[in-house]
């Protein structure tokens, strides 16, 4: 079990050499397992209703669940537990993400809604998680129980989606939302000791998600594609998703990871939150995939909107963290990214509005990803990277937040 790294007195920023940093361990790898199961039925619920409602309402759970693995990545940040009483929180919580996949789906079959109470407890579940702490390491007291708090405010509302009509579901759901995603360091308490981030365990954490959420977007198609004969128009689908997951894991894990994160009081928790866009844009891509090749009705339709999105998602994540990240300068690489931002957003405009073929636009897409990742090389080396690859804080307000 790793040391806790108690904040240092003064304001400058704390370097601890790289190799003195702690792995991520097998707890917290086995705990991203859950999220492979999740992300997958909500990928099929979308499928097999593919609507407005039905893509909001997907996406807005996946976001819900999301905020537990970014409260809990946070936490076991500042402090690594492998404890019994840690283990056990964390397998409840997974069991009770499962569910409320399980449960996400079933909601239209059943007249019981159990949303509500499954991911409500798994709320709950992360502030024990953040109560513990509170009450075992004094340096992180105020911080944890200004989490846990929050967390029981979003779960006591999740809570009451359980006993509320079908109009105030998304309602509270989107209030539980707001209350998770806004940063705690807007608090007032200054003089509150903050923890500090231990850059590359958290680094490690979300380019580990990262790399599950493009095993997903292999695994939707090869689904797809082995419902039935595989074709000619399979198997170029196939090689247009091989080609555009390498050069999103080129561009990817060749710049955000190595970048580390940049100083500031709100940076490290918005740097987390921007993978969030980042990995619905991937799972988005895999849909968008898997409905081009489903050939009923007005899928390819569905299908341009779907991926054109995804790629405004991937890329506009992309952007966010660059801006948070520690490679400088930050202009090139992010003028890049808005371009491919705008590009994929006029295309599916274009595609949307012409009858064109959408093979077209899979194929013009693939371009963009390789196009992008042969000029975000090219633009990174002339760049450098700043000293946050270690572990950064204090008490002026370098950390996650509070």
């Amino acid at each position: 079990m790793a040391d806790h790294l108690s904040p240092e007195p003064d304001a400058r920023p704390s370097i601890i050499p790289l190799t003195h940093s702690p792995t991520v361990g097998f707890l917290e790898l086995f705990y991203d397992l859950v999220f492979v199961a999740s992300t997958m039925v909500l990928s099929n619920a979308f499928s097999q209703d593919p609507t407005w409602t039905g893509a909001g309402m997907c996406a807005l759970l996946f976001v819900l669940l999301w905020l537990l693995w970014f409260h809990t990545t946070l936490l076991m940040n500042v402090e690594r537990r492998d404890d019994f009483g840690h283990r056990s929180l964390v397998l409840i919580q997974m069991f009770l993400i499962s569910l409320t996949s399980l449960a996400f789906v079933d909601r239209e079959l059943t007249t019981n809604d159990y949303l509500g109470v499954t991911y409500g407890a798994a709320i709950l579940t992360v502030a024990l998680l953040y109560h513990r702490v509170m009450k075992r390491n004094p340096d992180v007291a105020v911080w944890a129980r200004i989490r846990r708090n929050r967390l029981l405010v979003a779960g006591l509302l999740i809570f009451v989606n359980s006993y509320s009509s079908d109009v105030m579901d998304v309602v509270t759901f989107l209030a539980a939302l707001g209350v998770l995603v806004v940063p705690t360091s807007f608090t007032r308490t200054k003089r509150v000791p903050m923890p500090r981030i231990d850059v590359p365990h958290l680094t490690e954490r979300a380019a580990l998600l990262t790399l599950i959420m493009c095993g997903e977007a292999f695994v939707k198609v090869s689904l797809v594609v082995s419902s039935g004969a595989l074709g000619r128009a399979d198997i170029i689908a196939i090689v247009v998703e091989f080609v555009v997951v390498f050069a999103l894991f080129w561009t990817y894990f060749d710049d955000i990871p190595l970048a580390g994160i940049r100083g500031g009081k709100l940076v490290g928790e918005l740097w987390m939150l921007a993978h969030l866009p980042l990995q619905l844009g991937i799972v988005g891509m895999a849909i968008g995939m898997s409905k081009y090749l489903q050939v009923t009705g007005h899928v390819h339709d569905e299908a341009i909107l779907i991926l054109s999105m995804s790629f405004v998602l991937i890329y506009s994540g992309l952007a966010l963290l660059g801006l948070c990240g520690d490679r400088v300068p930050r202009g090139p690489l992010l003028v890049l990214r808005l371009a491919t931002v705008v590009v994929s957003a006029l295309l599916g405009a274009l595609f949307w509005h012409v009858d064109i073929n959408p093979a077209w636009l899979v194929g013009l897409l693939a371009v963009i990803a390789v196009s992008h990742a042969l000029v975000a090389r090219q633009l990174r080396q002339g760049t450098t990277l700043g000293s946050s690859v270690a572990v950064v804080g204090g008490t002026s307000g370098q950390g996650p937040g509070h």
